[in-house]
């Protein structure tokens, strides 16, 4: 049942229906009808009214409450991770130089003797297959995930390479482990939960004496502007003053931080950590038709950041009522996905002729106990 909102939200915000009308190039008595249900506005009018007041359209026709509870982002939980295996997959194939951990560990850390490993939040243990062939010969890798379906994986892809391994089904906040660990690592962890600081305190808490913690993280400022394709508007690509209030909602609502990536050497230095530090990734993917695994890189970009398939109507108007509600106007909701949209499309149209530059920015914290 419509319970068209028109009247409350123009009382709420002290407008006439003489301002309200001038607003939308209508005349006062239009006001007066939609607001009587005389009539109601045309379906094209209603993104601009609920735009104005900053509600989503299913609020403005009372199928939902004006004042919304926030719904906070799962990205931290199990529901979230268990259905994401492809994703990471695809995330990871392109994240990393595999020569730069062989220079940390052998140049910047001085690893020297054996060390074992926890990987905290390991997904199906990609980072450790980079890692391990850099550390010395009797090293051990443990992974540690609170997703059922990651850990499965990650057995199964160990199975085929000659690296000692073990693997926990834990949640990292409740880990008790038996011992201590040399290296305590993360990757693209604290950007997802609430509280990276309580999440890195505790990563400290599993170190030896003279242990080393390491951090790698995106910040999301970076990445929003890291990405070129060869014909569209580099400053179109780039924008992003919606995901900014989302950031800032989403920080102050449930703590998740954006930013996280530029707090964690002080986060380091407050919890007690030593000889703290910060490096750059130094992964720039460019990609064009002429390179070998050409096709295969490129599907891993589109699925990674969600560009195989336009959105419909109804995904559309989902999102836009998500991002609305985590601080975005709906001009800036409409703008965003509007944005990802010519994406996709572009990407369609141009299959076989695109070329990319994409940085993520990944940051490198790492400090000794």
């Amino acid at each position: 049942m419509i319970n068209f909102k028109l009247a409350e939200l123009r009382k709420r915000n002290n407008l006439t229906q003489q301002e309200l009308g001038d607003v939308l190039d209508v005349s006062y008595q239009t006001i007066s009808k939609w607001e009587n249900n005389v009539v109601f506005p045309d379906i094209s009018v209603l993104p601009q009214i609920s735009s104005y007041f900053g509600v989503s359209v299913d609020a403005l026709l009372g199928l939902v409450p004006l004042e919304q509870e926030y719904n906070p982002s799962n990205s931290g939980t199990v529901e979230y991770w268990d259905g994401r295996l492809e994703y990471l997959k695809m995330t990871r194939k392109s994240m990393w130089n595999e020569d730069y951990f062989q220079f940390l560990i052998r140049d910047v850390w001085k690893i020297t003797r054996s060390v074992t490993v926890l990987d905290c939040g390991c997904g199906y243990g990609a980072l450790g297959l980079l890692i391990m062939p850099s550390l010395p010969k009797g090293s051990k890798y443990v992974g540690i995930d609170f997703s059922q379906n990651m850990i499965d994986e990650a057995v199964k892809t160990y199975q085929n390479f000659g690296i000692e391994a073990e693997f926990i089904l834990s949640d990292i906040l409740s880990y008790q482990p038996k011992d201590k660990y040399d290296m305590v690592i993360s990757q693209a962890m604290l950007r997802h939960v609430d509280d990276g600081e309580t999440f890195l305190r505790k990563m400290a808490d599993f170190l030896k004496k003279d242990g080393i913690c390491v951090s790698l993280e995106c910040n999301r400022e970076f990445e929003a502007d890291g990405l070129y394709i060869r014909g569209m508007d580099y400053g179109r690509l780039c924008q992003h003053e919606g995901l900014n209030k989302l950031w800032k909602t989403e920080l102050e609502m449930q703590n998740r931080d954006y930013s996280i990536a530029m707090k964690i050497p002080h986060y380091m230095k407050k919890i007690g950590l030593k000889n703290i530090s910060t490096r750059m990734n130094d992964k720039v993917t460019f990609l064009e038709p002429e390179q070998e695994l050409y096709d295969e890189l490129m599907e891993s970009i589109i699925k990674a950041d969600h560009w195989d398939d336009e959105k419909t109507d109804a995904e559309i108007e989902a999102n836009i009522s998500y991002f609305m509600n985590h601080g975005m106007s709906r001009k800036e909701a409409e703008d965003y996905c509007r944005q990802q949209n010519g994406i996709v499309k572009y990407l369609k149209k141009n299959k076989e002729d695109v070329s990319i530059t994409k940085a993520t920015g990944y940051m490198i914290s790492y400090g000794w106990k």
